[in-house]
């Protein structure tokens, strides 16, 4: 069987799923999280098993009709009978073959396949996963100052990786960008589209087939230059596009859009770039604002540190800022992670109104570790040993893992409670990062308004105090997780309350 009606049969298989199987999809946010996007390799190759056997089955029918084509010495050309012989064949074959024949067709191997898609399809993406994904990837562009050009062949900050985006993949996010009015993005994503689309014109109808016919390219670059406000240009192409798809009632729908914005002059509605600053400059190289710091083996904050000093270096002192190196060994990383396995969850945050929501601005997945279990304990021991406080009161450990472009923008750690009337609430005195895996590329965390960046390092520790000497939160310390570009981000965070350490730290009304 030819590899085109091989993709009609996997097409027609398709739509009977979507037909016939109306499943209801549960949000599994795969996007936010690249530990979670490890089930989606097992769940595809589920359905490609299923398509190879689909295919297989398909391909045992072609064969036997095949054959059967080359037993009859079939031909074009018509053979008139001329001898009886071979008359009765004929009569026998119209009489028996092709009602056996239209039985053999009517057996179609795909009912049981198609019940195995979808009893799989809860676990499939969403459409909330693609538009995720998409956002990850305009994080990354647009912190990373990286063409489209290049992104879609897979080079990322000058690093050539193995993979690249198809005509269609680049078609979609051309069509999520232009949906959000970001249209000078979604322009330059569609050209290079195009670009991929026309160097690969011997799949046309492959991509045809998938609903992105070479119509749809035209069709959207006219709308984007309509919205640029080059619209004589926009209308002069897509006149040349109703002439080669005059059947096309989309395009037709365009013209008379255009045409009508033409007459009434209406403005375009063009999103502002949004200017490069500290934060994406932080993002892309490191930010050390002085170089007067300092590094030392820490030896005081704790008893125990007398006999085993940490590895410390001193980032800022005003705000304190320090990082652990060494902290975490690999076995106790190993078994945090173990601890979240199956168990991760989308990443909230509190909204005004007091009540947890998911946020754009943190795409992140996360477990809290309220299990007393031996390496627990031995983090909390740690982390006494660093910060020097008591813990009784701290949060659990929460263990998050990042997605696609997966990102926290910037924030404050601290609640800024007011303590005029109640005394008794307690804020975040200081937030603790373990990074518990190298970040190949992206995943720094930055302190904007301090100009400070840390790379994630595998084992080390970040630590940082969120209040002033008065106990009110410091705003130097927003701090935000960049994108990241190339690999999983994982890190483990604790925060540390601020009552209980009175003899650990102090406010001071004035200093």
């Amino acid at each position: 069987m030819s590899k085109l009606n091989s993709l009609y049969a996997l097409f027609y298989l398709i739509f009977l799923l979507t037909s016939l199987g109306k499943t209801e999809l549960v949000e599994n946010n795969y996007a936010v999280s690249t530990y979670d996007m490890g089930y989606l390799v097992s769940h595809e190759r589920y359905l490609l098993d299923i398509l190879q056997n689909f295919t297989n089955e398909l391909q045992k029918k072609v064969d036997t009709i095949e054959y059967y084509l080359e037993m009859m010495a079939y031909e074009d050309e018509e053979d008139f009978p001329t001898d009886p012989i071979e008359s009765f064949r004929m009569i026998r074959r119209l009489y028996s073959d092709y009602s056996n024949w239209a039985w053999y067709l009517e057996q179609q191997p795909w009912e049981a396949y198609v019940d195995h898609m979808i009893a799989i399809a809860p676990k499939m993406p969403t459409k909330k996963d693609i538009e995720e994904g998409i956002r990850g990837l305009k994080l990354i562009q647009w912190v990373y100052s990286l063409p489209a050009s290049q992104m879609a062949e897979g080079v990322l900050q000058n690093v050539h990786h193995n993979s690249s985006l198809n005509a269609m993949e680049r078609y979609t996010i051309a069509k999520d960008m232009a949906k959000n009015n970001e249209l000078k993005l979604a322009m330059e994503w569609l050209i290079v589209g195009l670009n991929k689309y026309t160097a690969d014109r011997e799949n046309e109808d492959y991509f045809t087939q998938l609903g992105v016919p070479l119509s749809s390219f035209y069709e959207l670059f006219v709308e984007l230059q309509d919205g640029l406000g080059s619209r004589t240009f926009a209308l002069k192409e897509l006149q040349a596009a109703l002439k080669r798809w005059p059947e096309k009632f989309s395009l037709s729908r365009v013209q008379s859009r255009l045409q009508m914005n033409i007459r009434t002059g209406k403005e375009p509605n063009i999103k502002k770039d949004i200017p490069m600053g500290k934060y994406q400059q932080c993002c892309t190289s490191e930010c050390r604002p002085n170089s007067k710091l300092f590094c030392l083996y820490n030896s005081t904050t704790s008893a125990f540190l007398r006999y085993a000093p940490l590895k410390m270096e001193v980032l800022s002192l005003d705000p304190y800022i320090v990082l652990y190196h060494d902290v975490i060994s690999e076995e106790n990383i190993v078994r945090v992670q173990n601890l979240t396995k199956g168990r991760l969850e989308r990443a909230k945050t509190y909204g005004k109104d007091g009540n947890l929501r998911e946020d754009p601005d943190r795409t992140t997945k996360g477990f809290w570790l309220e299990e007393d279990v031996e390496v627990v304990l031995k983090m909390e021991e740690i982390t006494r040993d660093m910060s020097n406080f008591d813990l009784e009161e701290a949060e659990h450990f929460q263990v998050m893992n990042y997605g696609i472009g997966g990102y926290y923008y910037i924030h404050f750690d601290f609640l800024g409670y007011s303590k005029e009337n109640d005394v008794s609430l307690s804020d975040r005195i200081a937030t603790v990062v373990f990074y518990l895996n190298d970040v190949p590329q992206g995943g720094a965390t930055v302190f904007p308004d301090l100009k400070l960046t840390v790379f994630p390092k595998k084992g080390s520790a970040l630590m940082w105090y969120n209040l002033d000497h008065k106990g009110e939160g410091d705003k130097r310390t927003g701090h935000s997780a960049c994108p990241t570009i190339v690999g999983p981000r994982w890190v483990m965070t604790k925060w540390i309350r601020e009552r209980d350490q009175v003899f650990s730290r102090p406010c001071l009304r004035s200093i």
